[in-house]
């Protein structure tokens, strides 16, 4: 990890959030911990949670790394429902009265 004017380059959630998906395992949802800042928490599909995940920086820094990882865990919800095939509705024939 390199440092560029005091702020970390990498994102240790979107690491997690790979690394969980690598292993056959999609995370649902993040928490963002209220009284212990630099730790996130991660919900995977089968109900089991990832964490304590340790990030580094400032407040700002947090909130950027935090809203990046919820923005990348949509964008690969999105993708994995792309390739899945849509599901047809029965359509309905009309009745004489």
């Amino acid at each position: 990890m390199t440092d560029l004017g005091g702020m970390a380059t990498s994102n240790e959630l979107i690491v997690a959030i790979d690394s969980a998906r690598a292993r056959g395992t999609d995370v649902k949802a993040i928490r963002k911990q209220k009284y212990d800042p630099n730790h996130f928490y991660m919900t995977q599909t089968d109900g089991k949670q990832l964490g304590p995940i340790h990030c580094v920086g400032d407040n700002d820094e947090l909130n950027r790394k935090f809203g990046e990882a919820q923005s990348y865990l949509v964008g690969t919800k999105r993708t994995a429902a792309a390739g899945a095939r849509p599901v047809q509705r029965a359509r309905r024939t009309p009745t004489a009265a």
